[in-house]
């Protein structure tokens, strides 16, 4: 599974062995283990624990260029 986040300022976050994709009152848990890569193409706030849980699972985080 690809996980894109593309809504301006959702919030990406380690929950347990899952990532939790938030904006406003809307959320989404996604196990890590299903997830083959990331892809961020705006504006969104990404924990260091997240990226180390992608970084743990050998999934390929993919950010736009600037």
């Amino acid at each position: 599974m690809q996980l894109v986040i593309n809504t301006y300022g959702a919030y990406h976050r380690k929950s347990g062995n899952c990532f939790l994709v938030k904006r406003d009152e809307k959320s989404s848990e996604i196990a890590a283990g299903k997830v083959n890569s990331i892809t961020i193409t705006t504006a969104a706030y990404v924990t260091t624990d997240a990226i180390k849980l992608a970084v743990d699972n050998n999934i390929d985080p993919k950010l736009p260029t600037i």
